[in-house]
């Protein structure tokens, strides 16, 4: 009997928002930034305070919500019990380094940003990184497995869900404004009489 163990399943698509919407994403996420981000780097906030719930999110974002948790409950069959979002903002020259999250499944919804790669160059400016978790003890593969690295290059709109145990990092931003994110990190419990796959 073959297997294939240790897939991980995640989820890319886009999010159909509108240009008001996302203009008070923006703004609200910059706001959080600006006070609550004293180092400026992305990586930096020091306080966990949740966007959601918080009086300056707008209660027109809620259909962000309501499409990200659709999402889960298509990929995962599950359904979130705790959530919380953050800002990260990524200004040129910055990046992510390499993380893993404590919750189930982590999303990110781009907002707004300019990257500029060329794969073709080897140049994956602003490029969104999952890395295999076997990739913390080498780079090596067989013959038939893929590549242990998942490059994605974000553009506003996208959203991506996957498992929070999955390493992830950016590449160096060389947009020529800034990258406006939202960081979702969800605790979930699977949908009674829903099947659940291993792959």
């Amino acid at each position: 009997m073959i297997r294939e163990l240790f897939s991980a399943r995640m989820f890319q698509g886009y999010l159909h928002l509108g240009d008001v919407q996302r203009d008070q994403m923006i703004e609200v996420a910059m706001g959080f930034h600006e006070r609550l981000n004293r180092d400026g780097q992305p990586w930096a906030r020091k306080s966990r305070e949740s966007l959601i719930g918080n009086t300056t999110w707008p209660d027109a974002l809620d259909p962000l919500m309501v499409q990200v948790h659709a999402a889960i409950q298509q990929t995962y069959s599950c359904v979130p019990v705790w959530q919380t979002a953050r800002e990260v903002i990524t200004q040129p020259g910055q990046f992510i380094p390499l993380h893993a999250e404590d919750t189930d499944l982590s999303a990110i919804y781009w907002v707004d940003g300019d990257a500029k790669p060329d794969p073709a160059r080897q140049d994956y400016s602003g490029a969104f990184v999952l890395t295999n978790p076997s990739g913390a003890y080498g780079s090596r593969r067989l013959p038939w497995e893929g590549w242990r690295s998942e490059i994605i290059h974000p553009q506003p709109g996208m959203l991506l869900v996957f498992p929070s145990y999955l390493a992830h990092h950016s590449y160096p931003y060389n947009g020529t404004r800034a990258s406006v994110e939202i960081h979702f990190e969800f605790r979930v419990e699977a949908i009674p009489g829903e099947h659940h796959a291993h792959s």
